[in-house]
């Protein structure tokens, strides 16, 4: 018999005593403990001996512990993160949700868009307490995540599936919708309206809102560029010639990001085109350099970090039915209008 380690003040016999009386690894004597079917039957009777041997006693507390704060992980699956509004709203959910003791994992459906099994299998790996979708747009990845649903879903973005326990949908729509009523309110009727590549759903409803403030004051909607480019600085500056080349009566041009906007400034400049009293510009995000840049960028913000506390607060109420019942409805989170120098 191989010598054994005695627990210091117990003197009871400790998993690394197993293990290294089997010789194996301490992972390999837990797994057997915890999940036997994932151990081969050569090893498992390998271990069963060495703990009939040595007379080892799982410590039954330290096993209730483990599983209790195992579970106390929140698994949130998004596209790949770039958008402003979007890291305020997860940090204030990280942070909201680790006040109550859970940890948040983030996993981007991007690194899995050719393997979908890969990200499902890594998620139900997970002893996990809930699963956020953050703006997934992959229908297939929604669809086998919600087939095989185990715990509370809560949907963020695209209004779907009813199975999902919550469904939460940012109004992006009104927020054009009172952004383009304030520019229009500022006396410009010869708007424009320009746009980039990104997320399909977010694309549609900024064009909708904008649509329907247009229509509702008699004035044209044909002063769009729509490119099929990422909604940067470099794609606002390189577009903005395009935009005055084909309606020079332009005086006012509203952008679907805070970056297209900062590309549209620069090309200003360069250009000597004074802002705004040659052309308005304005933005949508409010990003952190909206307020630092020259002049200052108008812009409409969702109240991303109240979104992202009450969300928290929904969430635990799926996880904790008996939680206290505190105001979650989010019909008052309405967008934000940023008035500055660029209009």
């Amino acid at each position: 018999m191989q010598d054994t380690k005695k627990r210091r003040n117990t003197g009871q016999i400790t998993l690394f005593d197993v293990a290294k009386y089997a010789g194996v690894g301490t992972m390999t004597v837990s797994r057997a403990l915890r999940t036997p079917e994932r151990v081969s039957d050569k090893l498992r009777k390998k271990i069963q001996t060495a703990i009939d041997d040595l007379g080892y006693k799982p410590n039954v507390v330290a096993s209730l512990l483990a599983s209790a704060s195992a579970n106390r992980l929140i698994a949130v699956v998004t596209t790949k993160i770039c958008d402003h509004s979007t890291k305020i709203l997860l940090n204030s959910l990280q942070t909201s949700l680790a006040k109550d003791g859970y940890t948040t994992l983030i996993i981007e459906t991007y690194h899995y868009h050719k393997n979908e099994a890969q990200l499902i299998n890594a998620l139900y790996s997970q002893n996990l307490a809930a699963i956020v979708l953050f703006y997934v747009e992959n229908p297939t990845i929604i669809e086998k995540i919600v087939h095989r649903k185990t715990l509370p879903i809560i949907n963020i973005g695209i209004q779907s599936y009813s199975c999902i326990n919550i469904n939460i949908q940012p109004d992006d729509s009104l927020a054009m919708l009172m952004l383009t009523e304030y520019v229009i309110k500022q006396g410009y009727r010869h708007i424009g309206l320009l746009c980039a590549n990104q997320q399909y759903h977010l694309f549609q409803q900024r064009l909708h809102g904008w649509h329907r403030a247009m229509l509702a004051h008699h004035l044209p909607t044909h002063r769009i560029i729509n490119a099929a480019k990422p909604a940067s600085f470099a794609t606002g500056s390189e577009l903005l010639p395009e935009m005055l080349l084909n309606w020079p009566e332009l005086d006012a041009l509203i952008c679907t990001t805070d970056e297209l906007a900062g590309g549209v400034l620069n090309e200003c400049h360069r250009r000597h085109i004074r802002v705004p009293y040659q052309l308005a510009v304005c933005g949508f995000g409010d990003s952190e350099f909206s307020q630092v840049c020259v002049p200052p960028l108008t812009t409409v913000a969702l109240p991303a970090e109240l979104m992202g506390q009450h969300t928290a607060t929904l969430l635990l109420k799926q996880i904790c039915p008996d939680i206290d019942d505190t105001e979650t409805d989010l019909s008052f989170l309405i967008p934000i209008i940023k008035t500055r120098a660029s209009l």
